[in-house]
């Protein structure tokens, strides 16, 4: 079961962080068109999100993903 860690933008779209089976950390983010979602972009690869922290605070920052 997935676990919604923090809300905030990913690469300067609406997301999410959650913490995946197995403590995988993951970002989603939606590119949103005329108030509907067009593309979801799901990250996964830790290389790309080995600066977020395993277990971030539940404040609403905004992350940047590379």
């Amino acid at each position: 079961m997935s676990r919604i860690l923090r809300y905030g933008f990913i690469n300067g779209l609406p997301g999410f962080v959650t913490a995946e089976q197995g403590d995988i950390t993951q970002t989603t983010a939606l590119q949103i068109e005329d108030g509907k979602i067009v593309a979801i972009y799901v990250t996964r690869n830790p290389d790309k999100l080995r600066h977020l922290a395993p277990h971030p605070t539940p404040d609403l920052g905004s992350y940047a993903v590379h």
